[in-house]
């Protein structure tokens, strides 16, 4: 599985000029919609800059330490429970979406994938920005 995180144009708005957004995708498996559903679609949600990156992180180190059974944390309609057992996403705007086994990925993943959200962040919006992550 291999995530790309990249920027789209926006189009140039009247007062802040060239507009960028986030484009987080997920390719190379039979598994990429999941991983675009439950990754890439919540990424801008629960980690919407480099310090939401970091409170995430800890989190999971904390769980992946011992010194935290479980942290339940997220955002805009999406909730991350995190165990020793791995990270639960659901996606609360659809009750189809909420406690499913597609939604579970290992601890492991999710600092993969939020160590790479994190450096992408922090580069300048371009369309030359980018960063891989391979799971």
């Amino acid at each position: 599985m291999k995530l790309v995180f990249s920027y789209i144009d926006g189009g140039v708005h009247p007062t802040a000029g060239q507009a960028f957004h986030w484009h987080p995708v997920a390719t190379g498996s039979i598994d990429a919609p999941r991983y675009g559903r439950y990754v890439c679609g919540v990424l801008g949600a629960v980690a919407q800059s480099t310090s939401d990156c970091d409170r995430l992180l800890s989190y999971l180190n904390a769980v992946e330490s011992g010194r935290e059974a479980r942290v339940e944390t997220g955002g805009n309609d999406v909730t991350l429970t995190l165990t020793p057992e791995g990270v639960q996403v659901d996606i609360e705007s659809n009750d189809d979406w909420v406690g499913k086994q597609e939604g579970r990925f290992s601890l492991r993943e999710w600092q993969l994938v939020i160590d790479g959200w994190k450096r992408f962040l922090a580069m300048p919006p371009s369309l030359e920005s980018a960063v891989e992550v391979c799971l």
